[in-house]
């Protein structure tokens, strides 16, 4: 029987989340999550082949996790409350997960989504499946007009509550809790 591993997968892309808050999507590199978990490179390498397995798998993992507050919040009843915890998600998960909020700002590209591994490209299409269903169930809850122009509801759900925690993400400043009110007057407006 082997030694059982110190350095576990959700270790090393915690490390990695650290890096990026610290230096942007190009600190994560496998030496320097190596140096940042107090990890050999072995074993980096031994639970990622190479730097975009990396940068995957931590995009991967920070979608997924995000995902599935804001699916949940999504499901609720009636659609219109479901709506508005939709969109206040987006801002208080980002408020408290900063870090891993900065990543899914910088986007899949600056992770080097051309150069992942086939499973992981595969991996982040289902995620973004799963989303845009979400949203036209949401979008069939409320019905019209919102069926009619289902961009309307991915611009309250996402874009404006994204646009809200942007500025002070970008600025390495804490999101007010305000924040989400603001989240919650948009969806509102956008929804009447």
């Amino acid at each position: 029987m082997g030694r059982p591993a110190i350095h576990d997968i959700d270790t090393l892309l915690d490390a990695a989340v650290q890096l990026v808050a610290e230096h942007g999507p190009a600190g994560v590199t496998m030496s320097a999550v190596a140096r940042a978990a107090s990890a050999s490179s072995g074993s980096v390498y031994h639970r990622f082949p190479d730097r975009p397995a990396l940068q995957a798998a931590l995009w991967t993992r920070t979608l997924t996790r995000f995902q599935a507050g804001l699916i949940a919040a999504m499901d609720t009843d009636p659609p219109r409350r479901a709506a508005i915890a939709a969109a206040r998600h987006v801002v208080e998960w980002s408020r408290d997960h900063p870090a891993e909020a900065r990543i899914l700002l910088a986007g899949a590209r600056e992770f080097g989504a051309a150069t992942w591994p086939p499973a992981a490209v595969r991996a982040s299409e289902q995620a973004q499946k799963r989303l845009e269903a979400a949203l036209r169930g949401l979008g069939e809850r409320l019905g019209d007009p919102v069926v009619r122009e289902p961009n309307r509801l991915l611009i309250a759900l996402v874009d404006l509550p994204y646009a809200t925690v942007r500025r002070y993400l970008s600025a390495g400043k804490p999101i007010p809790t305000a924040a989400a009110d603001l989240a919650d007057r948009a969806v509102t407006a956008l929804l009447d």
